[in-house]
Protein backbone atom coordinates (compact mmCIF):
# COMPACT_ATOMS: atom_id res chain seq x y z
CA UNK A 1 0.00 0.00 0.00
CA UNK A 2 1.14 3.20 -0.45
CA UNK A 3 2.36 5.50 2.06
CA UNK A 4 0.11 8.94 2.34
CA UNK A 5 0.43 11.67 4.00
CA UNK A 6 -2.31 13.41 5.82
CA UNK A 7 -1.94 17.01 4.59
CA UNK A 8 1.36 19.47 2.90
CA UNK A 9 0.89 17.74 -0.19
CA UNK A 10 0.52 20.98 -1.84
CA UNK A 11 1.45 24.46 -1.13
CA UNK A 12 -0.43 26.34 1.75
CA UNK A 13 -1.17 28.95 -1.48
CA UNK A 14 -2.14 26.36 -4.02
CA UNK A 15 -4.12 27.53 -6.78
CA UNK A 16 -5.22 24.75 -9.84
CA UNK A 17 -3.22 24.90 -12.21
CA UNK A 18 -4.44 25.68 -15.91
CA UNK A 19 -4.33 24.60 -18.94
CA UNK A 20 -0.43 24.60 -20.35
CA UNK A 21 0.04 25.60 -23.87
CA UNK A 22 3.00 23.98 -24.99
CA UNK A 23 6.23 25.58 -27.33
CA UNK A 24 7.99 23.39 -28.79
CA UNK A 25 11.56 24.61 -30.07
CA UNK A 26 12.91 22.24 -32.55
CA UNK A 27 16.71 21.38 -33.08
CA UNK A 28 18.52 19.03 -35.44
CA UNK A 29 21.43 18.55 -32.57
CA UNK A 30 21.99 19.94 -29.07
CA UNK A 31 23.79 18.08 -26.49
CA UNK A 32 21.41 17.45 -24.33
CA UNK A 33 17.61 18.92 -23.90
CA UNK A 34 17.80 19.11 -20.19
CA UNK A 35 21.39 21.15 -20.46
CA UNK A 36 19.52 23.52 -23.16
CA UNK A 37 16.32 23.61 -21.04
CA UNK A 38 18.83 24.09 -17.70
CA UNK A 39 20.50 27.18 -19.98
CA UNK A 40 16.89 28.71 -20.84
CA UNK A 41 15.51 28.62 -17.53
CA UNK A 42 19.09 30.15 -16.08
CA UNK A 43 18.60 32.86 -18.89
CA UNK A 44 15.26 34.02 -16.95
CA UNK A 45 13.29 33.00 -20.27
CA UNK A 46 11.51 29.51 -18.87
CA UNK A 47 8.15 29.30 -19.96
CA UNK A 48 6.15 26.63 -17.92
CA UNK A 49 4.84 24.49 -21.01
CA UNK A 50 8.56 24.75 -23.34
CA UNK A 51 9.17 21.79 -24.60
CA UNK A 52 12.94 21.26 -26.25
CA UNK A 53 12.89 18.72 -28.92
CA UNK A 54 15.78 17.72 -30.50
CA UNK A 55 16.82 14.74 -33.15
CA UNK A 56 20.34 13.80 -32.21
CA UNK A 57 21.91 14.41 -28.86
CA UNK A 58 25.53 14.36 -28.64
CA UNK A 59 25.68 14.08 -25.07
CA UNK A 60 22.38 12.56 -23.79
CA UNK A 61 21.90 12.16 -20.25
CA UNK A 62 20.64 9.81 -17.71
CA UNK A 63 21.35 9.96 -13.76
CA UNK A 64 24.58 10.16 -12.72
CA UNK A 65 27.43 9.79 -15.47
CA UNK A 66 24.98 7.52 -17.30
CA UNK A 67 24.58 8.26 -21.49
CA UNK A 68 21.62 7.46 -23.22
CA UNK A 69 21.75 6.39 -26.46
CA UNK A 70 19.95 7.46 -29.21
CA UNK A 71 20.00 7.00 -33.14
CA UNK A 72 19.75 10.29 -34.51
CA UNK A 73 15.63 10.53 -35.98
CA UNK A 74 14.70 7.55 -34.50
CA UNK A 75 13.46 8.51 -31.13
CA UNK A 76 11.97 10.91 -28.94
CA UNK A 77 14.53 12.93 -27.14
CA UNK A 78 12.77 15.79 -25.36
CA UNK A 79 12.76 18.36 -21.93
CA UNK A 80 9.98 19.53 -20.76
CA UNK A 81 9.72 22.95 -18.47
CA UNK A 82 7.31 22.93 -15.97
CA UNK A 83 6.51 25.01 -13.01
CA UNK A 84 4.77 23.19 -10.38
CA UNK A 85 4.97 25.86 -7.34
CA UNK A 86 1.68 24.33 -5.99
CA UNK A 87 3.73 21.36 -5.27
CA UNK A 88 6.07 21.18 -1.99
CA UNK A 89 9.62 20.36 -2.86
CA UNK A 90 9.29 17.11 -0.22
CA UNK A 91 6.65 15.97 -2.17
CA UNK A 92 7.97 16.28 -5.89
CA UNK A 93 7.79 12.67 -6.43
CA UNK A 94 4.18 13.43 -7.45
CA UNK A 95 6.08 14.98 -10.72
CA UNK A 96 7.43 11.69 -11.53
CA UNK A 97 4.33 9.62 -11.02
CA UNK A 98 2.64 12.14 -13.53
CA UNK A 99 5.11 12.17 -16.22
CA UNK A 100 6.02 8.34 -16.19
CA UNK A 101 2.38 7.36 -16.24
CA UNK A 102 1.77 9.91 -19.06
CA UNK A 103 4.79 8.16 -20.94
CA UNK A 104 3.71 4.16 -19.86
CA UNK A 105 -0.45 5.12 -21.08
CA UNK A 106 0.87 6.22 -24.42
CA UNK A 107 2.79 3.26 -24.86
CA UNK A 108 0.04 0.82 -23.30
CA UNK A 109 -2.19 2.47 -26.40
CA UNK A 110 0.41 1.60 -28.97
CA UNK A 111 1.72 -1.87 -28.06
CA UNK A 112 -1.39 -3.37 -26.83
CA UNK A 113 -0.06 -6.77 -26.50
CA UNK A 114 2.70 -6.38 -24.27
CA UNK A 115 3.19 -5.06 -20.53
CA UNK A 116 4.07 -1.84 -19.96
CA UNK A 117 5.75 -1.01 -16.37
CA UNK A 118 7.35 1.13 -14.90
CA UNK A 119 10.34 0.31 -13.31
CA UNK A 120 11.16 2.88 -10.02
CA UNK A 121 11.20 5.63 -10.00
CA UNK A 122 10.72 6.10 -13.16
CA UNK A 123 12.14 4.37 -15.88
CA UNK A 124 9.76 2.43 -18.36
CA UNK A 125 9.81 -1.35 -19.71
CA UNK A 126 8.47 -3.74 -21.50
CA UNK A 127 8.22 -6.94 -19.78
CA UNK A 128 11.82 -6.97 -18.58
CA UNK A 129 13.17 -4.55 -21.43
CA UNK A 130 14.05 -0.80 -20.95
CA UNK A 131 11.96 1.30 -23.47
CA UNK A 132 11.97 4.75 -21.88
CA UNK A 133 14.29 6.88 -19.11
CA UNK A 134 13.31 10.20 -17.78
CA UNK A 135 15.70 12.56 -15.57
CA UNK A 136 13.88 14.96 -13.58
CA UNK A 137 15.59 18.02 -12.71
CA UNK A 138 13.85 19.87 -9.67
CA UNK A 139 15.09 23.91 -8.62
CA UNK A 140 13.63 24.97 -5.22
CA UNK A 141 13.10 28.30 -4.12
CA UNK A 142 11.90 28.71 -0.52
CA UNK A 143 8.94 26.66 0.24
CA UNK A 144 7.98 25.77 -3.62
CA UNK A 145 9.82 24.27 -6.67
CA UNK A 146 10.00 27.07 -8.94
CA UNK A 147 10.46 25.25 -12.14
CA UNK A 148 10.83 21.36 -13.20
CA UNK A 149 12.87 20.31 -15.87
CA UNK A 150 11.65 16.58 -17.25
CA UNK A 151 13.65 14.70 -19.68
CA UNK A 152 11.82 11.64 -21.66
CA UNK A 153 14.67 9.56 -23.83
CA UNK A 154 11.96 6.94 -25.61
CA UNK A 155 13.28 4.69 -28.21
CA UNK A 156 10.47 4.61 -31.06
CA UNK A 157 12.41 3.18 -34.13
CA UNK A 158 15.75 2.36 -33.64
CA UNK A 159 16.33 -1.14 -34.07
CA UNK A 160 19.81 -1.74 -33.49
CA UNK A 161 21.48 -0.51 -29.98
CA UNK A 162 25.59 -0.57 -29.79
CA UNK A 163 26.20 0.44 -26.24
CA UNK A 164 26.51 -1.37 -23.51
CA UNK A 165 23.12 -1.54 -21.84
CA UNK A 166 21.81 -4.85 -21.10
CA UNK A 167 18.16 -4.75 -22.14
CA UNK A 168 17.29 -1.64 -24.59
CA UNK A 169 13.97 -1.82 -26.77
CA UNK A 170 12.20 0.10 -29.17
CA UNK A 171 8.54 0.72 -29.96
CA UNK A 172 9.26 -0.80 -33.34
CA UNK A 173 11.29 -4.22 -32.03
CA UNK A 174 8.00 -4.61 -29.81
CA UNK A 175 5.42 -3.70 -32.52
CA UNK A 176 6.88 -4.25 -35.43
CA UNK A 177 5.89 -1.16 -37.04
CA UNK A 178 7.45 2.30 -37.23
CA UNK A 179 5.53 5.40 -35.86
CA UNK A 180 5.30 8.89 -35.87
CA UNK A 181 7.57 10.69 -33.58
CA UNK A 182 4.91 13.55 -33.09
CA UNK A 183 2.09 11.55 -32.64
CA UNK A 184 3.70 10.10 -29.79
CA UNK A 185 5.25 13.38 -28.53
CA UNK A 186 1.62 14.57 -28.54
CA UNK A 187 0.31 12.17 -26.73
CA UNK A 188 2.82 12.40 -23.85
CA UNK A 189 2.01 15.96 -23.80
CA UNK A 190 -1.39 16.16 -23.63
CA UNK A 191 -1.99 13.06 -21.17
CA UNK A 192 0.38 15.35 -18.31
CA UNK A 193 -1.37 18.33 -19.24
CA UNK A 194 -4.60 15.97 -17.97
CA UNK A 195 -3.24 14.86 -15.46
CA UNK A 196 -1.22 18.32 -13.94
CA UNK A 197 -5.08 19.85 -14.61
CA UNK A 198 -6.71 17.97 -11.84
CA UNK A 199 -3.97 19.06 -9.05
CA UNK A 200 -4.15 19.89 -6.23
CA UNK A 201 -7.09 17.54 -5.59
CA UNK A 202 -6.17 15.74 -2.72
CA UNK A 203 -8.52 12.35 -3.82
CA UNK A 204 -6.46 13.07 -7.37
CA UNK A 205 -2.73 12.70 -5.78
CA UNK A 206 -4.06 9.40 -4.03
CA UNK A 207 -5.42 7.97 -7.01
CA UNK A 208 -1.82 8.87 -8.77
CA UNK A 209 -0.36 7.44 -6.40
CA UNK A 210 -2.59 4.04 -6.60
CA UNK A 211 -1.81 4.43 -10.58
CA UNK A 212 1.32 4.58 -10.05
CA UNK A 213 1.89 1.06 -7.72
CA UNK A 214 -0.71 -0.68 -10.00
CA UNK A 215 1.58 -0.41 -12.93
CA UNK A 216 5.11 -0.84 -10.67
CA UNK A 217 7.38 -3.33 -12.30
CA UNK A 218 8.03 -6.33 -9.54
CA UNK A 219 5.22 -5.03 -7.34
CA UNK A 220 4.57 -7.74 -4.44
CA UNK A 221 6.56 -10.28 -6.26
CA UNK A 222 9.95 -11.31 -4.49
CA UNK A 223 13.35 -10.62 -6.81
CA UNK A 224 16.83 -9.83 -5.61
CA UNK A 225 18.02 -6.68 -4.93
CA UNK A 226 21.54 -5.42 -3.76
CA UNK A 227 22.04 -2.80 -1.59
CA UNK A 228 25.62 -1.49 0.50
CA UNK A 229 24.95 -4.60 3.01
CA UNK A 230 24.86 -7.46 0.32
CA UNK A 231 22.33 -9.13 -2.06
CA UNK A 232 19.40 -10.18 -0.55
CA UNK A 233 15.68 -11.21 -1.82
CA UNK A 234 12.51 -8.98 -0.94
CA UNK A 235 8.95 -7.66 -1.99
CA UNK A 236 8.17 -4.55 -3.16
CA UNK A 237 5.74 -3.52 -0.84
CA UNK A 238 4.50 0.47 -1.62
CA UNK A 239 6.48 3.57 -2.48
CA UNK A 240 6.97 6.01 0.84
CA UNK A 241 5.84 9.47 0.85
CA UNK A 242 8.89 10.76 -0.17
CA UNK A 243 9.36 8.57 -3.28
CA UNK A 244 11.63 5.82 -1.44
CA UNK A 245 10.77 2.04 -3.01
CA UNK A 246 9.64 -0.04 0.18
CA UNK A 247 11.26 -3.37 0.44
CA UNK A 248 9.91 -6.18 2.53
CA UNK A 249 12.87 -8.50 3.45
CA UNK A 250 12.75 -12.50 3.78
CA UNK A 251 13.00 -11.48 7.62
CA UNK A 252 9.89 -9.92 7.62
CA UNK A 253 11.66 -6.21 7.73
CA UNK A 254 10.70 -3.11 5.50
CA UNK A 255 13.24 -1.10 4.61
CA UNK A 256 12.75 2.19 2.41
CA UNK A 257 15.56 2.90 -0.29
CA UNK A 258 16.64 6.60 -1.52
CA UNK A 259 17.68 6.18 -5.51
CA UNK A 260 20.93 4.35 -6.52
CA UNK A 261 20.54 3.29 -2.69
CA UNK A 262 19.35 -0.65 -4.03
CA UNK A 263 20.10 -2.18 -7.12
CA UNK A 264 17.44 -4.81 -9.03
CA UNK A 265 19.24 -7.88 -10.23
Amino acid sequence: MVSQKNNNKISANAIPLHIMKFNLIKYNSLDSTNAEAYRLYQSGKAVSGTVILTAEQTSGKGYGNNYWESEPGKNLTFSLLFEPQIIMPSDQFIITQIISLSVLEILSKIIKEKTCLIKWPNDIYINDNKIAGILIQNFIIGNNIDCSIIGVGLNVNQQKFLSDAPNPTSIKLESNNYHSLEEILDGILNRFNQYALQLPSPSFIKSLSNNYLNHLYRYGVSHTYRDSEGTFTAVITGISEYGQLLLKKDDKTIKAYGFKEVEFL
